[in-house]
């Protein structure tokens, strides 16, 4: 039922890459990805939207300012622009998926005020009710959310999620066709989801940020300390590392996530393969 797949780079923070990898102490640009996945019924439906337009807006005071000196972020375009750059026309997008409410996935959100917005109901409330400087420490910017949001949200009740037997972790068939399945993955931000889908015979499990580079799931790298700090809930995130890392060595899936190397040029590929 997915049958074009399309990673695109909406903006980019830098940072040393032995914060997550401690091999290197390279500075490194981390991407900021967001998907475009065309279903054969529903069109193409968006996957979070980077950092989009009005980041550098939202972040140009006190306390928002901190998220910019923390993570050096690039100006970039707006996330429409980088839809149609890449041949997919903005006004087509009707469905967007929110893996987790951190800046560089929502900051493209408010583009897009006719489109569906699908999230776990426990990804945002969570972050609602804390104080301005806290919400900034959570990564979480409230004035990159459109207000009109409560109109076009398509709350997903975390209890409706169902644990399998044989799949770690607990799943939500979005469209109830197989097509995309929601997979909760804990710890990193509240609520967040990856996504299981096929597409040109391969099975794909986008992670988000569970994990950062896929040496944490391959050879059980774990970040800085400062960058655990920074988890929502460390225990869970640890938890979903463990379990993806199972989940790799089963082989089963490609598990890939939003900042780690190589996944745009991976998606992109398989994009081409139709």
């Amino acid at each position: 039922m997915i049958d074009q797949v399309r990673a695109l780079e909406g903006g980019y923070c830098r940072q040393l890459l032995a914060a997550v990898d401690r091999r290197s102490w390279r500075l490194v640009h981390f991407p900021a990805v967001f998907l475009a996945l065309r279903h054969r019924r529903m069109g193409w439906i968006l996957v979070d939207s980077g950092y989009g337009a009005h980041f550098t807006d939202v972040t140009s005071r006190f306390p928002e300012r901190m998220y910019r000196w923390v993570t050096p972020t690039c100006e970039t375009d707006s996330t429409k622009a980088i839809l149609a750059r890449a041949g997919i026309e903005p006004d087509e997008i009707r469905h967007i998926i929110i893996t987790h409410f951190h800046a560089d996935h929502v900051g493209g959100l408010s583009e897009f005020p006719n489109a569906a917005i699908y999230f776990r109901g426990d990804s945002l409330r969570p972050l609602e009710s804390l104080t301005r400087l806290r919400q900034v420490r959570a990564a979480f910017l409230r004035g990159l959310i459109p207000d009109w949001l409560p109109d076009q949200a398509v709350v997903l009740d975390e209890t409706r999620f169902e644990r399998r037997s044989d799949f770690h972790f607990e799943t939500w068939d979005l469209f109830s066709d197989g097509s995309i399945t929601l997979v909760h993955l804990p710890g990193h931000a509240p609520g967040q989801v990856g996504l299981r889908f096929d597409c040109a015979g391969a099975r794909v499990l986008y992670a988000a940020d569970a994990f950062w580079r896929s040496c944490q799931i391959k050879d059980a790298t774990e970040p800085w300390r400062l960058a655990m700090a920074l988890q929502w809930n460390i225990a869970a995130y640890r938890h979903t590392v463990i379990g993806l890392r199972d989940l790799h060595q089963r082989g089963e899936y490609r598990i890939i996530a939003c900042h780690d190397e190589g996944v745009t040029a991976f998606l992109n590929e398989l994009g081409a393969r139709r």
